[in-house]
């Protein structure tokens, strides 16, 4: 009986065939990896534009909320500075009695803030004059003795509003007491 050898060792002819049958490998290796890697520039330019807008959208919603905010302060300081509240009073336009027939949502409405209704911030709070204010009586303060001998204290709710073409809108409400 004879036994057979095999030899271990590569046939070098068949090693070189492999070889160049391997030639476009790196080309294939190379177009994915180059495929990949514009998918992950893809996304991250997108991801970037979202981000871009959304500071944007922030950037304004902060504008216009320090914006009628401003103006909601400029009407208090004149409420400051007025020594008659009432809302009949020449150039109190502003000041709005507590009329049953007006409601939060009607403050909220665009058609709501007119000329005769409020009154345009000046120009230091906004120069592009798309921030308002107005003030709402309230009557006399909760918690408040109605005695005539004392002094009265009496509330008010004030709305400070920017709107503008394309900019969103901002109202805020802040509450007012004035003694009497």
């Amino acid at each position: 009986m004879q036994t057979l050898m095999f030899d271990r060792k590569d046939n070098p002819m068949k090693r070189n065939q492999w070889i160049k049958s391997e030639d476009g490998t790196v080309l294939v290796v190379a177009l994915i990896i180059l495929v990949f890697l514009t998918l992950i520039g893809i996304t991250i330019s997108a991801t970037t534009e979202v981000e871009i807008q959304i500071a944007g959208n922030e950037r304004l919603y902060k504008e216009n909320l320090y914006t009628a905010e401003a103006a909601a302060m400029e009407c208090a300081q004149k409420m400051e500075e007025d020594p008659n509240l009432e809302p009949t009073a020449p150039g109190n336009e502003y000041i709005r009695p507590l009329v049953p027939g007006v409601a939060r949502e009607d403050i909220l409405n665009d058609d709501y803030w007119d000329n005769t209704v409020s009154q345009v911030a000046n120009n230091l709070v906004d120069p592009d004059g798309n921030s308002r204010f107005l003030a709402v009586e309230e009557g006399v303060a909760e918690g408040t003795t109605l005695d005539m001998t004392k002094t009265t204290l009496r509330s008010y709710s004030i709305y400070g509003r920017r709107t503008g073409p394309n900019q969103g809108r901002s109202i805020v409400r802040v509450g007012y007491r004035k003694a009497e």
